[in-house]
Protein backbone atom coordinates (compact mmCIF):
# COMPACT_ATOMS: atom_id res chain seq x y z
CA UNK A 1 0.00 0.00 0.00
CA UNK A 2 2.45 2.53 0.45
CA UNK A 3 4.40 1.87 -2.49
CA UNK A 4 0.68 2.49 -4.40
CA UNK A 5 0.58 5.90 -2.41
CA UNK A 6 4.29 6.63 -3.96
CA UNK A 7 3.37 5.61 -6.95
CA UNK A 8 0.75 7.78 -7.50
CA UNK A 9 2.73 10.99 -5.09
CA UNK A 10 5.35 10.49 -8.58
CA UNK A 11 2.71 10.59 -10.82
CA UNK A 12 0.95 13.79 -9.94
CA UNK A 13 4.42 15.56 -9.16
CA UNK A 14 4.82 14.26 -13.09
CA UNK A 15 1.55 15.54 -14.14
CA UNK A 16 1.49 18.61 -12.08
CA UNK A 17 4.68 19.49 -13.40
CA UNK A 18 3.81 18.95 -16.89
CA UNK A 19 0.40 20.93 -16.26
CA UNK A 20 2.53 24.01 -14.92
CA UNK A 21 5.28 23.63 -17.74
CA UNK A 22 2.47 23.50 -20.72
CA UNK A 23 0.91 26.64 -18.45
CA UNK A 24 4.18 28.59 -18.52
CA UNK A 25 4.49 27.75 -22.41
CA UNK A 26 1.07 28.80 -23.11
CA UNK A 27 1.47 32.49 -20.97
CA UNK A 28 4.78 32.97 -23.39
CA UNK A 29 2.82 32.38 -26.42
CA UNK A 30 -0.02 34.90 -25.17
CA UNK A 31 2.83 37.32 -23.88
CA UNK A 32 4.48 37.46 -27.52
CA UNK A 33 0.96 37.76 -29.57
CA UNK A 34 0.35 40.65 -27.38
CA UNK A 35 3.97 41.84 -28.07
CA UNK A 36 3.13 41.91 -31.78
CA UNK A 37 -0.17 43.31 -30.71
CA UNK A 38 1.68 46.62 -29.19
CA UNK A 39 3.94 46.66 -32.35
CA UNK A 40 1.27 46.64 -35.10
CA UNK A 41 1.40 43.71 -36.15
CA UNK A 42 -1.84 41.72 -35.37
CA UNK A 43 -2.48 38.98 -33.06
CA UNK A 44 -1.75 36.61 -35.68
CA UNK A 45 1.44 37.70 -37.19
CA UNK A 46 2.72 35.08 -39.47
CA UNK A 47 6.12 36.30 -41.16
CA UNK A 48 7.70 33.87 -38.42
CA UNK A 49 6.08 30.63 -40.01
CA UNK A 50 8.49 29.27 -42.18
CA UNK A 51 5.54 26.78 -43.74
CA UNK A 52 3.93 29.94 -44.65
CA UNK A 53 7.05 32.22 -46.53
CA UNK A 54 7.95 29.32 -48.34
CA UNK A 55 9.39 30.15 -51.62
CA UNK A 56 7.16 28.70 -54.39
CA UNK A 57 8.24 27.78 -57.79
CA UNK A 58 6.18 30.23 -60.15
CA UNK A 59 6.08 29.29 -63.77
CA UNK A 60 8.62 30.75 -66.45
CA UNK A 61 10.60 32.51 -63.46
CA UNK A 62 11.38 29.99 -60.93
CA UNK A 63 10.64 31.86 -57.50
CA UNK A 64 9.87 35.59 -57.48
CA UNK A 65 5.93 37.42 -55.91
CA UNK A 66 2.75 37.76 -57.38
CA UNK A 67 2.35 40.87 -59.83
CA UNK A 68 -1.63 40.92 -59.00
CA UNK A 69 -4.06 40.87 -55.89
CA UNK A 70 -7.32 40.25 -55.27
CA UNK A 71 -9.50 43.00 -53.75
CA UNK A 72 -13.21 43.64 -53.11
CA UNK A 73 -12.75 45.88 -55.97
CA UNK A 74 -11.33 43.14 -58.33
CA UNK A 75 -7.88 42.12 -59.47
CA UNK A 76 -5.61 45.04 -59.08
CA UNK A 77 -1.20 45.00 -59.91
CA UNK A 78 0.50 44.42 -56.80
CA UNK A 79 4.18 45.64 -56.46
CA UNK A 80 6.95 43.49 -55.25
CA UNK A 81 5.83 45.17 -51.88
CA UNK A 82 2.03 45.09 -52.42
CA UNK A 83 1.13 48.77 -53.51
CA UNK A 84 -2.14 48.67 -55.28
CA UNK A 85 -2.50 49.70 -58.54
CA UNK A 86 -5.50 48.97 -61.02
CA UNK A 87 -5.20 46.58 -63.37
CA UNK A 88 -6.43 48.97 -66.26
CA UNK A 89 -4.84 52.49 -66.06
CA UNK A 90 -6.59 55.07 -65.04
CA UNK A 91 -7.31 58.42 -67.86
CA UNK A 92 -4.20 60.81 -67.91
CA UNK A 93 -2.23 58.95 -65.60
CA UNK A 94 0.88 58.53 -66.12
CA UNK A 95 2.42 54.90 -65.61
CA UNK A 96 6.30 53.99 -65.14
CA UNK A 97 7.15 50.59 -63.79
CA UNK A 98 10.64 49.91 -62.31
CA UNK A 99 12.60 46.23 -63.41
CA UNK A 100 15.70 44.67 -61.61
CA UNK A 101 16.87 42.76 -59.00
CA UNK A 102 17.40 43.16 -55.60
CA UNK A 103 18.83 46.71 -55.95
CA UNK A 104 15.07 47.83 -56.93
CA UNK A 105 13.43 46.07 -54.20
CA UNK A 106 15.71 47.17 -51.64
CA UNK A 107 13.22 48.63 -49.12
CA UNK A 108 14.92 50.45 -45.76
CA UNK A 109 12.48 51.45 -43.10
CA UNK A 110 9.50 50.63 -45.37
CA UNK A 111 10.99 52.66 -48.34
CA UNK A 112 12.38 51.77 -52.06
CA UNK A 113 13.13 53.62 -54.35
CA UNK A 114 10.04 53.14 -57.25
CA UNK A 115 8.19 54.21 -53.89
CA UNK A 116 9.82 57.36 -53.34
CA UNK A 117 10.68 58.25 -57.01
CA UNK A 118 6.77 58.41 -57.45
CA UNK A 119 6.40 60.90 -54.65
CA UNK A 120 9.21 63.14 -55.77
CA UNK A 121 7.64 62.71 -58.94
CA UNK A 122 4.14 63.87 -57.94
CA UNK A 123 5.95 66.40 -55.76
CA UNK A 124 7.56 68.20 -58.33
CA UNK A 125 4.82 67.82 -60.79
CA UNK A 126 1.98 69.01 -58.79
CA UNK A 127 0.03 65.55 -59.88
CA UNK A 128 -0.73 63.02 -58.38
CA UNK A 129 -1.56 60.73 -61.35
CA UNK A 130 2.02 59.64 -61.53
CA UNK A 131 2.49 55.66 -60.64
CA UNK A 132 6.19 54.11 -60.19
CA UNK A 133 5.39 50.24 -59.79
CA UNK A 134 7.86 48.26 -58.50
CA UNK A 135 8.70 44.99 -59.95
CA UNK A 136 12.11 44.31 -58.68
CA UNK A 137 12.97 40.87 -57.09
CA UNK A 138 16.37 39.43 -55.20
CA UNK A 139 17.90 37.78 -57.49
CA UNK A 140 16.11 38.64 -60.73
CA UNK A 141 18.22 38.77 -63.76
CA UNK A 142 17.52 40.31 -67.06
CA UNK A 143 15.60 36.73 -67.94
CA UNK A 144 13.56 37.83 -65.57
CA UNK A 145 13.13 41.14 -67.12
CA UNK A 146 12.06 39.87 -70.08
CA UNK A 147 9.62 37.56 -69.12
CA UNK A 148 7.86 40.11 -66.68
CA UNK A 149 7.58 42.53 -69.27
CA UNK A 150 6.48 39.92 -72.13
CA UNK A 151 3.82 38.41 -69.72
CA UNK A 152 2.66 41.05 -68.05
CA UNK A 153 4.01 44.48 -67.91
CA UNK A 154 3.22 45.32 -71.58
CA UNK A 155 -0.27 44.20 -70.84
CA UNK A 156 -0.66 47.19 -67.55
CA UNK A 157 0.07 49.90 -70.57
CA UNK A 158 2.89 51.66 -69.09
CA UNK A 159 4.09 55.30 -70.05
CA UNK A 160 7.38 54.28 -69.34
CA UNK A 161 9.63 51.19 -68.25
CA UNK A 162 12.95 51.62 -66.44
CA UNK A 163 15.62 48.96 -66.23
CA UNK A 164 18.45 48.51 -64.21
CA UNK A 165 20.26 45.76 -64.31
CA UNK A 166 24.19 44.26 -63.71
CA UNK A 167 25.24 42.39 -60.97
CA UNK A 168 22.71 39.12 -60.68
CA UNK A 169 23.67 38.94 -64.85
CA UNK A 170 27.23 39.26 -64.27
CA UNK A 171 27.16 36.97 -61.14
CA UNK A 172 25.67 33.87 -63.84
CA UNK A 173 29.26 33.75 -65.56
CA UNK A 174 30.76 32.50 -62.46
CA UNK A 175 28.87 29.77 -62.14
CA UNK A 176 30.99 27.03 -63.81
CA UNK A 177 29.13 25.63 -67.23
CA UNK A 178 27.45 29.15 -68.45
CA UNK A 179 24.28 29.40 -70.03
CA UNK A 180 22.40 31.62 -71.84
CA UNK A 181 19.39 31.22 -69.45
CA UNK A 182 21.68 31.22 -66.80
CA UNK A 183 20.42 27.61 -65.70
CA UNK A 184 23.34 27.14 -64.18
CA UNK A 185 23.40 29.74 -61.50
CA UNK A 186 19.41 29.13 -60.77
CA UNK A 187 19.18 25.62 -60.81
CA UNK A 188 21.70 26.11 -57.60
CA UNK A 189 19.88 24.63 -54.63
CA UNK A 190 19.90 28.48 -53.18
CA UNK A 191 17.22 29.44 -55.36
CA UNK A 192 15.08 26.71 -55.23
CA UNK A 193 12.30 25.82 -52.67
CA UNK A 194 13.88 23.86 -49.47
CA UNK A 195 10.60 21.74 -49.38
CA UNK A 196 12.75 18.87 -47.50
CA UNK A 197 14.16 21.45 -44.70
CA UNK A 198 10.90 23.28 -43.98
CA UNK A 199 8.10 20.42 -43.86
CA UNK A 200 9.96 18.62 -40.90
CA UNK A 201 7.52 17.11 -38.85
CA UNK A 202 8.15 19.37 -35.76
CA UNK A 203 7.44 22.59 -38.15
CA UNK A 204 4.05 20.90 -38.81
CA UNK A 205 2.93 19.94 -35.71
CA UNK A 206 3.76 23.55 -34.37
CA UNK A 207 3.15 25.40 -37.19
CA UNK A 208 0.68 27.62 -35.44
CA UNK A 209 2.38 28.74 -32.33
CA UNK A 210 4.18 31.91 -32.38
CA UNK A 211 6.58 30.82 -29.71
CA UNK A 212 7.55 27.94 -31.59
CA UNK A 213 8.90 30.11 -34.63
CA UNK A 214 10.56 32.47 -32.20
CA UNK A 215 12.39 30.29 -30.80
CA UNK A 216 13.10 28.31 -33.78
CA UNK A 217 14.34 31.89 -35.79
CA UNK A 218 16.91 32.51 -32.62
CA UNK A 219 18.28 29.07 -33.25
CA UNK A 220 19.16 29.68 -37.01
CA UNK A 221 20.42 32.80 -36.02
CA UNK A 222 22.46 31.53 -33.19
CA UNK A 223 23.69 28.76 -35.75
CA UNK A 224 24.46 31.11 -38.99
CA UNK A 225 26.40 33.14 -36.30
CA UNK A 226 28.57 30.41 -34.67
CA UNK A 227 28.88 28.51 -38.47
CA UNK A 228 32.44 29.19 -39.97
CA UNK A 229 32.30 31.77 -42.64
CA UNK A 230 33.24 29.41 -45.35
CA UNK A 231 35.67 31.57 -48.02
CA UNK A 232 34.52 31.62 -51.84
CA UNK A 233 36.86 30.01 -53.85
CA UNK A 234 38.19 32.32 -56.72
CA UNK A 235 40.21 32.35 -60.07
CA UNK A 236 41.44 34.84 -62.38
CA UNK A 237 38.89 35.85 -65.47
CA UNK A 238 41.08 38.90 -66.26
CA UNK A 239 40.28 42.81 -66.30
CA UNK A 240 37.10 42.00 -69.00
CA UNK A 241 34.07 39.91 -67.96
CA UNK A 242 33.68 36.39 -69.88
CA UNK A 243 33.25 37.31 -73.59
CA UNK A 244 30.09 34.85 -73.71
CA UNK A 245 28.33 36.34 -70.64
CA UNK A 246 28.31 39.39 -71.36
CA UNK A 247 27.60 39.05 -75.10
CA UNK A 248 24.03 37.29 -73.77
CA UNK A 249 23.62 40.16 -71.06
CA UNK A 250 24.04 42.87 -74.15
CA UNK A 251 21.67 40.65 -76.16
CA UNK A 252 19.02 40.48 -73.66
CA UNK A 253 19.23 44.08 -72.64
CA UNK A 254 18.63 44.54 -76.68
CA UNK A 255 15.82 42.27 -76.82
CA UNK A 256 13.95 43.83 -73.63
CA UNK A 257 14.30 47.61 -75.08
CA UNK A 258 13.04 46.65 -78.60
CA UNK A 259 10.21 44.45 -77.42
CA UNK A 260 9.17 47.23 -75.07
CA UNK A 261 9.96 50.27 -78.02
CA UNK A 262 7.43 47.86 -80.50
CA UNK A 263 4.77 48.52 -78.37
CA UNK A 264 5.46 52.28 -78.27
CA UNK A 265 7.08 51.91 -74.20
CA UNK A 266 9.85 54.07 -74.08
CA UNK A 267 12.87 52.89 -71.98
CA UNK A 268 15.44 53.90 -69.68
CA UNK A 269 18.31 52.21 -68.49
CA UNK A 270 20.01 53.00 -64.88
CA UNK A 271 23.40 52.14 -64.61
CA UNK A 272 23.70 49.96 -61.39
CA UNK A 273 25.62 51.65 -58.51
CA UNK A 274 28.63 49.72 -56.91
CA UNK A 275 30.78 50.41 -53.60
CA UNK A 276 34.00 48.83 -54.28
CA UNK A 277 35.64 48.03 -50.45
CA UNK A 278 35.91 44.52 -49.77
CA UNK A 279 34.52 44.38 -46.53
CA UNK A 280 31.51 45.47 -48.20
CA UNK A 281 31.63 42.42 -50.64
CA UNK A 282 32.10 40.37 -47.59
CA UNK A 283 29.08 41.55 -46.14
CA UNK A 284 26.99 40.86 -49.71
CA UNK A 285 28.12 37.37 -50.25
CA UNK A 286 28.83 36.06 -46.70
CA UNK A 287 25.54 34.82 -45.49
CA UNK A 288 25.60 32.31 -48.70
CA UNK A 289 24.93 28.93 -47.98
CA UNK A 290 27.74 26.49 -48.70
CA UNK A 291 26.55 25.28 -51.46
CA UNK A 292 26.29 28.40 -53.07
CA UNK A 293 29.60 29.03 -52.06
CA UNK A 294 31.31 25.70 -53.43
CA UNK A 295 29.33 26.23 -56.80
CA UNK A 296 30.26 30.01 -57.39
CA UNK A 297 33.96 30.47 -58.60
CA UNK A 298 34.17 34.75 -58.01
CA UNK A 299 37.35 36.53 -59.72
CA UNK A 300 39.57 38.47 -57.90
CA UNK A 301 38.08 41.31 -56.54
CA UNK A 302 39.82 44.05 -58.35
CA UNK A 303 38.11 41.63 -61.26
CA UNK A 304 34.96 41.50 -60.23
CA UNK A 305 34.97 45.93 -59.68
CA UNK A 306 36.22 46.00 -63.20
CA UNK A 307 33.37 43.88 -64.56
CA UNK A 308 31.18 45.16 -62.70
CA UNK A 309 31.95 48.76 -64.31
CA UNK A 310 32.17 46.70 -68.01
CA UNK A 311 28.26 45.52 -67.92
CA UNK A 312 27.94 49.29 -66.37
CA UNK A 313 29.69 51.12 -69.86
CA UNK A 314 27.54 47.78 -71.76
CA UNK A 315 24.22 49.36 -70.84
CA UNK A 316 25.78 52.85 -71.46
CA UNK A 317 26.62 51.78 -75.46
CA UNK A 318 23.23 50.39 -75.93
CA UNK A 319 21.23 53.14 -74.29
CA UNK A 320 23.18 55.07 -77.01
CA UNK A 321 22.94 52.33 -79.72
CA UNK A 322 18.76 51.47 -78.72
CA UNK A 323 17.83 55.61 -78.74
CA UNK A 324 16.67 54.94 -74.62
CA UNK A 325 17.52 57.07 -71.99
CA UNK A 326 20.50 56.34 -69.97
CA UNK A 327 20.71 56.98 -66.44
CA UNK A 328 24.24 57.13 -64.74
CA UNK A 329 22.97 56.18 -60.80
CA UNK A 330 27.24 54.57 -60.83
CA UNK A 331 28.14 58.15 -60.97
CA UNK A 332 26.02 59.71 -58.26
CA UNK A 333 26.20 57.10 -55.96
CA UNK A 334 28.68 54.66 -56.56
CA UNK A 335 31.90 54.09 -54.11
CA UNK A 336 30.38 56.58 -51.56
CA UNK A 337 29.84 54.26 -48.67
CA UNK A 338 27.65 55.96 -46.60
CA UNK A 339 24.73 55.02 -49.95
CA UNK A 340 25.52 51.06 -48.97
CA UNK A 341 24.88 48.76 -46.57
CA UNK A 342 27.21 46.10 -49.07
CA UNK A 343 28.10 46.01 -52.58
CA UNK A 344 25.55 47.13 -54.11
CA UNK A 345 22.26 47.43 -51.80
CA UNK A 346 21.20 51.09 -50.37
CA UNK A 347 20.69 52.68 -47.22
CA UNK A 348 18.03 54.97 -46.32
CA UNK A 349 20.26 57.56 -47.60
CA UNK A 350 21.16 56.11 -50.82
CA UNK A 351 17.31 54.78 -51.86
CA UNK A 352 16.88 58.88 -51.10
CA UNK A 353 19.76 59.55 -53.54
CA UNK A 354 18.86 57.39 -55.99
CA UNK A 355 14.98 58.35 -56.52
CA UNK A 356 16.40 61.81 -56.93
CA UNK A 357 19.06 61.15 -59.22
CA UNK A 358 16.16 59.54 -61.22
CA UNK A 359 13.63 62.25 -60.59
CA UNK A 360 16.22 64.65 -62.13
CA UNK A 361 17.07 62.81 -64.86
CA UNK A 362 13.52 61.97 -66.13
CA UNK A 363 12.56 66.00 -65.52
CA UNK A 364 15.54 67.02 -67.44
CA UNK A 365 15.12 65.26 -70.22
CA UNK A 366 11.34 65.95 -70.80
CA UNK A 367 9.59 62.26 -70.60
CA UNK A 368 7.41 63.09 -68.32
CA UNK A 369 4.18 65.36 -69.07
CA UNK A 370 3.61 68.41 -67.18
CA UNK A 371 0.36 70.34 -66.33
Amino acid sequence: MPAQSGVRALLRNVLGSMLVFVLFLGVLELGLRLVDVAKGRGFNWDERNLLLHQRPLVPFRTFGFDPYAETDAGRVISSRWQEHYPLEKPPGTFRIVAFGGSTTENRVEEMHYPLRLQQMLRERLGRDDIEVINVGNQAYATPHALILLLHHVVHWDPDLVILSQNINDLTAAYFPGFRPDYSNQFANEFFLPDHENRYTAPNVLFQNSQLYWFVVGRLANFETRMRPNKPYLRQSYGMEPPEEARAVFEHNVRSFVRYAQSHGIPVVIGSQPFTPGLPFFDIHWGFKPDSYKAAVRFPEHEELVAHHAAYNGSLERLADELDAVFIDNDAALGGREEYFTDSVHYTRAGIERLAENYADALLAAGILPRR
